[in-house]
């Protein structure tokens, strides 16, 4: 089993195999908690969501067809229970300050391949800014997730703002450049034009 491909695991997931599905539900979580969170923009649901979704795909798993992207079949399944949550919680979209996308509801919903798209990018993100000195992850996270101005992260980090401009970020980038393509995820889809134009 060890040797398997992704693709024989696939292909054994819709035979029935319970140690292939143990295999790639290892593979997926971290995509599969990214996916519900995109779907529910709701912390608070995520590990219910996620709870209900892997088993229904367990005992829907030999219905899987290996020929399409397991991680678009487990978006789908994440949408379905994330509906049928929303019906059985209908008062929890108002004035819930704490959740995230409050308020949006089940209508704010991109098709499953979209969802597993952005999840994979968001996962290989992750990965890369883990590989990052400490101090240059911290800063790529304020500029890309909190949109923060370099003069306020210069503030934050307490390094002057032209070394961020001129030495930290560009050195960040470079090296989420290289990680990124490594992975098959092009630089340009997590950076801003600004950010991009300091990169030519």
């Amino acid at each position: 089993m060890a040797d398997l491909s992704e693709r024989e695991l696939f292909e054994a997931i819709s035979a029935g195999d319970d140690h292939a599905f143990e295999r790639i539900y290892d593979r997926y979580q971290q995509r599969a908690r990214l996916m519900a969170w995109r779907i529910s923009h709701r912390s608070d649901w995520v590990d219910d969501l996620l709870n209900e979704a892997w088993c229904r795909a367990f005992r829907l798993r030999k219905s899987y067809d290996p020929g399409r992207p397991f991680a678009v079949w487990l978006a789908g399944i994440l949408q379905n229970v994330y509906r049928e949550h929303c019906r059985k919680s209908p008062t929890t979209f108002d004035g819930d300050a704490d959740a995230l996308g409050a308020g949006e509801g089940p209508t704010d919903e991109q098709d499953p391949e979209s969802t597993a798209a952005e999840a994979e990018l968001l996962s290989g993100l992750n990965d890369c800014l883990s590989r990052l000195d400490p101090i240059e992850a911290r800063i790529v996270r304020l500029r890309f997730f909190e949109e923060k101005t370099l003069r306020s992260i210069a503030k934050e980090v307490t390094i002057p703002e032209s070394t961020i401009r001129e030495v930290r970020l560009p050195a960040a980038y470079q090296a989420l450049r290289r990680c990124l393509r490594r992975k098959g995820i092009p630089f340009f889809e997590i950076s801003t034009a600004q950010d991009r134009d300091q990169m030519q």
